[in-house]
């Protein structure tokens, strides 16, 4: 045993006491050095083993669960028209608002009108000229006025027969000169040249009879069909809405020369209710969705989309065409999905997110997601044995959601996940296990894009 040695104390001269300050300094020095001298008296140190670290567990749960094809898509109107000046002039009127609702047949540009209307009235009336040439051909009197002098000129004919007869009877018994028989042989001559040109004159005018209508006629068709164009010209100077949908805004203001050298687009239409969906899944995701929806149709295979301030894909619809074939180059293939949008809140040209029922398994076994583990040996499980000692199972993680994990390996219902208390939990190390009071089933999703949902 150590001696310890106290220190002297200084006394003054005159009162022999002690100075109050090195008496303190003394004391807690006397203090000190008699706690050193017990302490080193006492026993040893003796190490304790630690208590287990505690960790939270719980048993995975069997659902069924259908994985889903997911893509981001793009949205697109159902129909879209560009409305086009059809002809040339001034811009005379604009009836509607830029980006309101419009119906089919509402009247949305006027194009100045008056130089329209007066082409019109001047090809009527080439209309009305040429149906007056028509009824004055087909009423001609040529025909009958030519037959009635080919009659006539026939009577002549049989007259100056019977007068030739008649001279050369005489003639023939020297009563008369030969130059009266010659002068009645030209007479008869010239009755019988008479006739035949009355009877060509006859041909010519039932010829021309019938020429003359069909010239007519077609006179007429022409005008009415220059008729008929100016009325359609002057109808494309009203423009109105083809579809119901959204109008854009204008391209031109009410004063602006359109139409001039090529088809000058207005505004556009846009329908967007309903609103189209397109996807471009690979050729391998295709054909594991249609294996899994076999029996059915593209007009009945389901689409859900959701947007990006949405969670999940609340938006219902339908796979309503697929392309024929499938890109040779990029070996993907073109989906449009159909969905209901009455508000008009999915516009053209949005991002989407999309997805269609790819598998459906039935006795799926799910885990907590945070339970799940992973590094270069991939995916993994703490499990808890019947000793208490905690085990390492590799695993293949699946679909999510709801908070919920599929996982597929060597692990069962009965074995007990951990799930809190990860880094404290080890392979080969025991642990102190608490059940977990929140069932799974209840968690949180925390992420809404996931491609699953379970029952």
């Amino acid at each position: 045993m150590s001696v310890v040695r106290f220190p002297r104390v200084k006394l003054h001269n005159s009162t022999l006491r002690p100075q109050t300050s090195t008496w303190n300094q003394s004391s807690r020095s006397w203090a000190t050095l008699l706690t050193i001298f017990v302490t080193g008296c006492g026993h040893a140190n003796v190490y304790h083993e630690p208590p287990p670290p505690e960790v939270v567990i719980t048993k995975p749960v069997q659902r069924s669960v259908t994985s889903y094809l997911t893509q981001t898509g793009t949205a697109q109107a159902s129909e879209r028209v560009e409305l086009r000046a059809r002809v040339k002039g001034f811009l005379s009127q604009r009836a509607f608002k830029d980006g309101e609702a419009v119906k089919v047949g509402q009247l949305l540009f006027v194009i100045d009108e008056e130089p329209f209307r007066t082409r019109l009235a001047q090809l009527n009336a080439k209309v009305a000229e040429a149906e007056s040439a028509l009824t004055k051909a087909e009423q001609s009197k040529l025909r009958e006025i030519n037959r009635a002098k080919l009659d006539l000129d026939q009577a002549d004919l049989e007259l100056a027969k019977l007068s030739d007869a008649r001279v050369r009877s005489l003639y023939e018994k020297n009563t008369i000169s030969k130059e009266e028989l010659d002068r009645s042989d030209a007479t008869l001559k010239k009755a019988e040249a008479q006739v035949a040109s009355d009877r060509a004159n006859l041909d010519q005018v039932k010829a021309d009879y019938q020429t003359n209508i069909l010239s007519a006629k077609s006179t007429l068709e022409a005008a009415k069909a220059d008729a008929k164009m100016a009325e359609i010209d002057l109808g494309y100077c009203r423009i109105t809405a083809p579809i119901d949908g959204r109008i854009n805004a204008r391209e031109f203001d009410v004063g602006n020369y359109v139409g001039d050298g090529q088809s000058t687009v207005l505004a556009s239409i846009v329908k967007v209710d309903p609103i189209y969906t397109f996807i471009s899944p690979g050729e391998d995701d295709l054909l594991r969705v249609q294996q899994a929806n076999a029996n059915s149709t593209a007009a009945t295979l389901p689409m859900e989309m959701g947007l990006s301030n949405e969670t999940g894909y609340p938006h219902q619809g339908h796979v309503d065409y697929i392309d024929p074939s499938v890109d040779t180059g990029t070996g993907t293939i073109r989906l449009r999905g159909v969905f209901s949008n009455p508000g008009g809140a999915i516009l053209p040209g949005l991002f989407v997110r999309v997805r269609i029922p790819a598998e459906r398994r039935e006795t799926a076994i799910m885990v907590p997601d945070r339970s799940l583990g992973s590094d270069q040996g991939g995916s993994y499980l703490l499990v808890v044995g019947a000793d208490d000692k905690v085990e390492r199972r590799t695993v293949e993680a699946g679909e999510e959601i709801e908070g919920l994990r599929e996982v597929r390996g060597s692990i069962s219902l009965d074995d007990r996940v951990v799930v809190d208390g990860l880094l404290r939990a080890r392979p080969g190390l025991k642990v102190s296990p608490k059940q977990e009071e929140t069932p799974p089933t209840t968690a949180k999703r925390t992420s809404p894009s996931r491609s699953s949902t379970m029952n």
